[in-house]
């Protein structure tokens, strides 16, 4: 089942009107300090900002991940993260489903935020429907 990651780091946003919604504010610069851990780790992925906040995806031995970044508040940098892996059902359909690749990304990515905010992040597991468990 997905993971949600919670952390706070001021940023500095130098081009805000670039942003779609303020949900999206900063993902680019969280983006930025995942990216070359992912890249080694993953290769290929891609990047890119939505209506509802930043995403990373790739795929590892068939499981699709994704990385999802909202900012709850620009003012205050404070951030949510999930991480949900999916895999294939039938034909061209996919389920969210618990996978070791899920757990692999989750270590990196905690690991990763952790260096780059100088603290642990909070992390909740979260049901299929993106509901704590």
């Amino acid at each position: 089942m997905p993971y949600e990651i919670a952390f706070t780091k001021q940023i500095e946003v130098t081009y805000p009107e670039q942003y779609i919604n303020e949900c999206c504010v900063g993902g680019d610069i969280v983006a930025d300090a995942l990216l070359p851990a992912l890249r080694d780790t993953y290769g290929e992925l891609t990047a890119d900002q939505e209506d509802w906040g930043w995403f990373l995806w790739f795929s590892r031995s068939g499981v699709n991940l994704a990385v999802d970044i909202f900012c709850d508040d620009p003012d205050a940098g404070s951030f949510r993260i999930h991480l949900t892996s999916r895999v294939r059902t039938m034909l061209f359909s996919t389920k969210v489903s618990d996978t070791p690749e899920l757990e692999q990304l989750c270590r990196l990515v905690v690991s990763a935020l952790a260096a780059w905010t100088g603290s642990q992040p909070t992390v909740t597991r979260l049901d299929a429907k993106y509901l704590p468990i």
